[in-house]
């Protein structure tokens, strides 16, 4: 009877064990975001419609049927009065952009949004310990984070990450990372950079799909602070509860929807297909038969936070 007795409280210290265990990991692995600041270029660089229709005349390969399309393109996107492109583009050297275009259009962007966002969370670069930079078509030397971790010298043992040829996704990858990265870094500050090169990668030919690219991006970018520490929730703008990552490359319809290449005359540009939109709807079919069953149960079950909640 007394091994018996023993043998169940033995199981029961066990079961209690593991319990703290999982409850304690849990705790560590919230992911909050305390700012989140965007960028707006200045006033110089906007690209209202005389200013486009400019930089489209500028480019003597161009026909009829070209100016035609990108006209119909202009007014289908969407495209505002409101939006900028970089200084190279505006100065009329964009078939001659430096890699130092490419830098300063990184600096403009990634140090604006950082000042910033530590100015008003009050959170010194010194206390940041996860950085990650994501910007698709730019992978210099030294590496963006390198360039951050130099502005601000952060500490030695600031962990840094460069993602690049993520496209449009690059964002929501770079803050899954993170959200990977806080299970193993308790209490921990991180920042997420992301943006896009468009200088260096303006298009100057007449191929229709690759001409879409021009009407379609803008300069633009942001600076998120994300923490796992539970001494933040209440300041936090919002909380990730669930992040689900799908890769189709593995389909050749999807993996030649965006493609970096050169034309036939060699002008760099990246070309969008018409299967760009079906590819993002197989993607999106199969992140919703997880991210649906997580959000129901999060509406009948929701966490003790008063803010809002980021699927």
């Amino acid at each position: 009877m007394e091994l018996f007795l023993a043998f169940c409280l033995l199981l029961l210290y066990s079961a209690i064990s593991k319990l703290c265990k999982l409850a304690y990991e849990k705790r560590d692995q919230r992911c909050y975001m305390l700012g989140y600041q965007c960028h707006k270029a200045a006033e110089d660089q906007k690209l209202d419609t005389g200013s486009c229709a400019k930089i489209i005349v500028r480019n003597q390969r161009l026909g009829i049927e070209e100016y035609r399309f990108l006209l119909k393109t202009m007014v289908s996107s969407g495209i505002g009065e409101h939006t900028y492109c970089p200084r190279n583009v505006m100065e009329g050297r964009e078939e001659f952009a430096t890699h130092q275009d490419a830098l300063s259009e990184m600096d403009d962007i990634i140090f604006d949004t950082l000042d910033e966002l530590f100015a008003k969370t009050g959170v010194s670069p010194s206390e940041i310990g996860i950085i990650v930079a994501s910007v698709s078509l730019l992978s210099p030397a030294p590496s963006l984070t390198a360039r951050v971790i130099n502005r601000y010298k952060m500490r030695n043992d600031v962990k840094a990450f460069n993602l690049s040829g993520m496209g449009c996704s690059a964002s929501v990858i770079a803050v899954d990372l993170v959200k990977q990265l806080f299970k193993t870094c308790k209490n921990s500050f991180a920042i997420v950079v992301s943006t896009e090169s468009i200088g260096p990668n303006w298009y100057s030919g007449k191929e229709k799909s690759m001409m879409l690219s021009n009407i379609l991006f803008r300069t633009g970018g942001c600076s998120m602070l994300l923490t796992n520490n539970g001494a933040w929730k209440e300041k936090a703008l919002l909380e990730l509860t669930c992040s689900v990552r799908t890769h189709i490359g593995s389909d050749d319809e999807a993996y030649r929807s965006c493609f970096q290449l050169e034309d036939d005359i060699g002008n760099k540009g990246f070309r969008l297909t018409r299967d760009l939109p079906r590819a993002g709807a197989k993607a999106l079919a199969k992140n919703l038969r997880v991210l649906l069953p997580e959000s129901l149960a999060t509406v009948r079950n929701p966490p003790l936070c008063n803010k809002p909640l980021s699927k």
